[in-house]
């Protein structure tokens, strides 16, 4: 019996272990964002919401585009970070203009080249657009034209020299990670997105 409990007692303590390695080790990620802001739209803001990162490292919201987040520069530059990450585009494809494409590469180029202007000293990294799930294709087919404006992240990221991160992979890997609606994603996929990021830092 005392044998028993022994063994039972080491397997606790085994398991404890492994989960403060774990939340060690996602502390580490994050803390290499420290100096870092994330800009994007309601997919960006997961890392608030989900308490991944503080909320004043996030500048993102529900509806945000290329343009739209252009508004937002003040309170970027009052930050003075290291670092900014850009992901847009999904919601840029949804815009009801004759032209989406030529507004989001415009749009796009305007930003960074006033964060590069405003901010000289900070890295900008531009990701790529993350696909949707069959099912929200099916939804608003609008979605299908995404891999083009990835295409144009990573034209603008070329012409600005600023780094382009691709980051579809990880969905490729954990498709399990979407949200219901095939748009969003569940806490863990923001935990293997910051581990992806700093590899590019």
């Amino acid at each position: 019996m005392k044998k028993l409990m022994m063994c039972f007692l080491v397997g606790i303590l085994l398991v404890g272990m492994v989960a403060c390695g774990n939340k060690t080790a996602e502390k580490d990620v994050t803390a290499q964002f420290k100096n870092s802001v994330f800009m994007g739209d309601s997919i960006t803001e997961g890392f608030a919401f989900n308490e991944i990162l503080p909320r004043e490292s996030v500048i993102a919201g529900a509806g945000t585009t290329a343009g739209f987040i252009y508004e937002d520069l003040g309170t970027l530059v009052e930050k003075k970070p290291d670092n900014v990450f850009i992901m847009l585009g999904s919601i840029d494809i949804l815009m009801p203009v004759d032209d989406p494409k030529e507004l989001f590469r415009n749009d796009l180029t305007k930003l960074i080249n006033k964060i590069k202007e405003d901010l000289p000293d900070c890295k900008v990294y531009l990701q790529s657009i993350i696909p949707v799930t069959q099912d929200a294709l099916k939804e608003d087919p609008r979605y299908e034209g995404l891999e083009e404006y990835n295409e144009i992240v990573k034209e603008v990221a070329d012409k600005l020299s600023v780094n382009y991160v691709d980051i579809r992979e990880l969905v490729q890997e954990s498709p399990d990670l979407y949200a219901e609606d095939g748009i969003h994603f569940k806490k863990e996929f923001y935990q293997l997105w910051l581990k992806k990021l700093s590899e590019s830092l």
